[in-house]
C-alpha cells in the first residue's frame, strides 16, 4: 500500500524530539537493567569489601522468595540467585515461618551491613505487602533501578507513543497493524524518530513522494527477530 505525508496536523518537531529522547533513554535503561546478572549471594560480601557495590535492595521475604539485588553503578547490577531455604518453611503445613525467615535473613543482612562501606545504601523493600502504586505507574523494574523518578515519565511517554501510533492515520513506512507488532518489542522509539516524516529531515514544506509500507506479517516478522535477537543476546 503506498502512503503519503500531509503537510498539516503533523506534532510539533519538538515535542517529538523531547519524546525521542525520552523513548530511547528507557529502551537503553530496559535492555541493560532488566534482567540483573545471576550471582551467587555470598559474591555481595566479596564486592562489598572491595568497594564496588553502592547500592543492596533486598526484598522484605527474601530468601524465601523475592529478590537481593545490587548495583556497582546505575546501569550495573547483580541479583542473588534463588537458593531457597528448606527452615523457614513449615514441613507440615507448607506456610512461611515468620521467625526463621527473619533470623536468617537478618544473619545475612548483618554481614552485608558489617562489609558495607558508609555510602552503600542498603535498601528494604516492602515484599509484596503494602501499596507501592499499580504496576501501569511504575513500568519497569528497571526504571526504578536506574532513577525511581524517571519511571512515570517513561511510562507516560510510552502510553502517548501508543496513542499517536493507533489514532494518527499518516504512517509512512509500516501500517498500524505492523507497528502494534513492532511496539510490542520496544519499538516505539523508532515510530517517533520516522513517522510520519524522519525527525533527521525536520518539517517537510509538502507532500513526501510515496512509498511502500511494512505490513502487519511483515511487522510481525521483524518483531519476531527482534525478539529472537534479544534472547540470543542475554544468553
Amino acid at each position: 500500500m503506498q502512503a503519503v505525508v500531509p503537510v498539516r496536523g503533523a506534532v510539533p518537531y519538538g515535542a517529538r524530539l523531547a519524546l525521542l529522547f525520552v523513548l530511547a533513554l528507557s529502551t537503553v535503561i530496559v535492555h541493560l537493567n532488566q534482567n540483573p546478572a545471576l550471582r551467587d549471594a555470598e559474591e555481595l560480601i566479596g564486592d562489598l569489601r572491595a568497594g564496588t557495590v553502592t547500592r543492596v535492595v533486598y526484598d522484605g521475604n527474601w530468601p524465601a522468595y523475592g529478590s537481593l539485588t545490587w548495583s556497582s553503578g546505575p546501569l550495573s547490577w547483580s541479583q542473588a540467585k534463588f537458593d531457597q531455604p528448606g527452615d523457614v518453611w513449615d514441613p507440615v503445613t507448607t506456610r512461611l515461618i515468620p521467625e526463621a525467615l527473619e533470623r536468617r535473613q537478618e544473619a545475612f543482612m548483618a554481614r552485608v551491613r558489617a562489609a558495607a562501606g558508609p555510602s552503600v545504601e542498603i535498601v528494604r523493600t516492602d515484599g509484596g505487602r503494602g501499596f507501592r502504586g499499580p504496576a501501569v505507574f511504575t513500568g519497569s523494574p528497571a526504571y526504578g533501578r536506574w532513577w525511581q523518578p524517571f519511571a512515570p515519565v517513561a511510562v507516560a511517554a510510552e502510553v502517548l507513543a501508543w496513542l499517536l501510533m493507533l489514532t494518527r492515520r499518516d504512517h509512512r513506512y509500516a501500517s498500524r497493524p505492523a507497528w502494534t507488532w513492532m511496539f510490542l518489542t520496544g519499538g516505539s522509539f523508532l515510530y517517533v524518530l520516522l513517522e510520519p516524516y524522519p525527525l533527521w529531515r525536520g518539517r517537510p514544506y509538502e507532500v513526501l513522494p510515496a512509498r511502500a509500507r511494512i505490513d502487519g506479517t511483515g511487522g510481525f516478522v521483524l518483531a519476531v527477530a527482534v525478539m529472537l535477537g534479544l534472547g540470543l543476546a542475554t544468553t
